[in-house]
């Protein structure tokens, strides 16, 4: 027996929540695509670990302070490298002595930067949450529908 609807919600809340069930699904499609795509770009690159060694403050076009991680990091044939990780942020990201993970093109230990999972897929974790939030929210408005 099927439910008959009373209320304009009521009318509309089945194909709202098949909606945002679609929606969802093609979020985290979306999601997986970038995620393949972030992963073939790393798995390209030279994986190491490097140690912050300073937090180096500077100013930001907008006119505020920004920190920026200075790494050190021992390239293939052994030599010690220092780099200013690219990235800056309005607070320390990691504390002083903290190991990290980086990536840079092989043969150039000199690019290197950071690689964390936020650093390395953010777009893609971004989608997959907002896909879960809407399947989620779509699947429950069209159980109550």
């Amino acid at each position: 027996m099927q439910k008959v609807a009373t209320s304009a919600w009521g009318r509309h809340a089945h194909a709202l929540g098949l909606g945002l069930v679609w929606l969802g699904l093609a979020l985290l499609g979306a999601s997986a695509g970038l995620a393949a795509d972030s992963w073939a770009f790393a798995h390209a690159r030279v994986h190491a670990l490097a140690v912050v060694t300073e937090n180096v403050a500077g100013f930001s076009p907008g006119g505020g302070v920004v920190y920026r991680a200075r790494l050190r990091l021992r390239a293939p044939d052994g030599t010690w490298v220092q780099v200013l990780d690219p990235a800056a942020r309005e607070d320390p990201e990691f504390a002083v002595g903290t190991r990290v993970p980086v990536l840079y093109p092989r043969g150039e230990p000199a690019q290197a930067q950071v690689a964390t999972r936020w650093r390395l897929y953010p777009a893609a974790i971004w989608l997959a949450l907002w896909g879960v939030v809407a399947f989620d929210i779509g699947w429950v408005i069209r159980r109550l529908s």
